[in-house]
Order: structure tokens, then sequence, then C-alpha cells
């Protein structure tokens, strides 16, 4: 958008903003926490005319705060939100749909747990937090000993009481549907496959390459369509290799990572936000067509690292997957002509714990 020509302002709140020290932001701000007073003295001192709240803390505060502002907000209402906000309420919401989700046991606490713990009669399973990202909380069991140790009330007090998942066998491709809703109705939709992620086990997408999936756009369609969505959205499947068929993981209320893909794919998703959110051009109007087999690389923490840590691969093949070369394949934060990016990313990576 910068490059465009657009006055670009970010808000962060973390003190190392790798995207708020790009050169292409006009001025970044940073807050310990998001205050409604201080965004709408930032809106009108520098004439903002369109807010797109990028995480799901800024997501959810603009949700809860649409009407408070006279700019248009790239963000659901607060009801949807929360439906893809909490794990639950995704898998119960969908299953009305007859969208496939993993085998969910539901119990109320740990002393609810402990005395229907009967109920429980397959493994591998999954303890999966109702509300968390990435791979936070997500722990693997293969048997009741595993699950006894693991859902203790340390656990508990950290994340919640968790939901206790049937596991989905490795095999099967991991597809993201990703979308762009005005009121209701769909902008674009664009997947991506996952190649690889850290942490191995489970996490955000280190490797990836767009692909055509129908049954996973549809699928995100019609989960959306019903949720009477704005704004960004990308619903996760993992293949079922018993089966084929695609499984629900969950629906991120947000922009998602691999975003620059989609870019780099054919898929202006910024400029058809703007020829939506301020032109009036209708949804209907926008080109809806991508560019398959392009490739994202977030080369650095976490494809090496995922590369390095897979236990799978021997010292000669992590060094071959490094190394390796792809067509057509952009990399996340690394551009010679935006460099501040990356060494502010090399600073968080070294002092986001201290």
């Amino acid at each position: 958008m910068g490059r465009t020509g657009h006055n670009v302002y970010t808000i962060s709140l973390n003190k190392y903003s790798i995207g708020g020290s790009s050169k292409y932001v006009k001025k970044n701000y940073y807050f310990k926490e998001l205050s409604l007073d201080k965004i709408t003295e930032i809106i009108n001192k520098n004439k903002i005319d369109l807010v797109i709240p990028c995480n799901e803390k800024s997501v959810e505060f603009f949700a809860k705060n649409t009407q408070t502002f006279k700019v248009p907000i790239v963000a659901p209402n607060l009801a949807s939100f929360e439906i893809c906000q909490d794990k639950l309420k995704t898998i119960q919401f969908a299953e009305k749909l007859g969208v496939r989700v993993p085998k969910t046991f539901i119990f109320e606490s740990l002393e609810d747990f402990k005395k229907n713990i009967a109920k429980i009669d397959f493994f591998p399973l999954v303890l999966k937090p109702r509300r968390s990202s990435g791979s936070r909380g997500i722990v693997y069991l293969n048997n009741k000993e595993d699950l006894l140790n693991s859902l203790n009330s340390e656990y508990i007090e950290k994340y919640g009481f968790p939901l206790i998942q049937e596991y989905i066998p490795n095999g099967g491709k991991a597809i993201g549907a990703s979308f762009l809703y005005y009121n209701g109705e769909e902008v674009f939709g664009f997947c991506h496959q996952r190649i690889r992620e850290y942490p191995p086990s489970g996490g955000p997408s280190t490797l990836a390459i767009s692909v055509y999936d129908n049954d996973a756009l549809s699928i995100g369609r019609k989960l959306l369509n019903s949720l009477n969505w704005s704004g960004l959205a990308m619903v996760e499947f993992k293949e079922d290799p018993r089966s084929s068929e695609l499984v629900l993981m969950e629906i991120n209320p947000r922009m998602w990572g691999t975003i620059g893909l989609a870019l780099f794919a054919g898929k202006n998703f910024l400029d058809s936000l703007l020829k939506v959110y301020l032109e009036n051009i209708k949804p209907c109007e926008v080109d809806k067509t991508y560019n398959e087999n392009y490739y994202f690389r977030w080369f650095f923490p976490g494809d090496l690292l995922s590369i390095l840590k897979d236990k799978k691969l021997s010292f000669k093949e992590k060094m071959q997957k490094i190394f390796e070369k792809h067509d057509n394949v952009i990399y996340q934060i690394i551009d010679v002509h935006d460099i501040k990016p990356i060494f502010t990313t090399l600073l968080y990576s070294i002092l986001k714990n201290k």
C-alpha cells in the first residue's frame, strides 16, 4: 500500500514492531494496550480513511467498537468473531452445517473429566485450548497416562479447560482457505497448502504453495456465509488420509500469516479491499483469479528452525532443505528494497522474552 502512494500508519503492541519498522510506514505508534481514546485521536489527527486490524487482539477490539468510529473497519461483527475465537463454539457451529470436525470430548471441569474419563475410548488425541493461536497449549496424547499427566491444574490455570480431540493422522494435506468478505459477501478466496510449519508438530506455515482446492473454498464459503462475515479470515483444514476428507481445524478470524503469498500469486487482496471498502465497487465485480504453484517461505527463523528440529531428517537432508531453491518464491520479511524489518526481526527474536 505504501508503494502505491497510500499513507500507512501502524499501531503496535510490541516495542520491536517488524511491520512498523518498514520504510513504507509513515508513522508507527507503540502502545502497551489498545485505547479507544488514543486510536480515535490517531484516526482524526492523520485523517485515516480505513482501518485494517491484523491480529486477533486488534480484530476483537474493533469488533467491539465498530460503531464508535466513522471510518470503515475491516472487521467482523462481534458475535461472529466470538464463534471463531472459541474453538468449542466453532465446532458446534460447523457441526450444525454438516462440516466434518474432529471427534471432540467436552468436559466442564477437571472434576467432571476425572468422573467421566471412561467416555474417552480411543487414542491418539490432542489437547487444544478453546482460545489460543499457533501451537500454544497443544499437546499430543498417545494413551491415557499421557492424558492424565498433561491435563492437570497447572495446564488449566494457564489455558483454561481444553478440548480433547481426535488426532487426525499425518499423511494428508494441510490446506488454508483464506477470504476477504464485505458485509456478508465474498470479495475473494485464496488457498495455500502447507509444506512445512514450525514447530514441525503443528504451527504457522514456514513453507507454503498456492493451490486451488475447490472443496476447501466451498466449505470455507459455507461457514463464512453463515456467519455473515466481514473482513479477513482463514479457514484451516487437515485432510484425513484414511478417507481423503477435509476436516475443519479452526477458523482464524483475522489476517493470516502467509498473506504475502496471496499478493505474490496474483491476487492483490489489498487493491480489492480498497476498491470494495472505499470505492463502492461490488464484491462480485472483483477479479477472483490467482496463480497456482507459487511459493511462500518464512526462512528466518521459522523455516530454519522447522528443518533443524525435524527429527525425521538426516543432517544431509536438513542441509539440502535449508538451501533448496524454488521457482516463483516470495520470502516473508526479506525485501532488499526495505531492509529495516530484517534487522527488527533479529532484534525481536533475541529480545522478545526479555
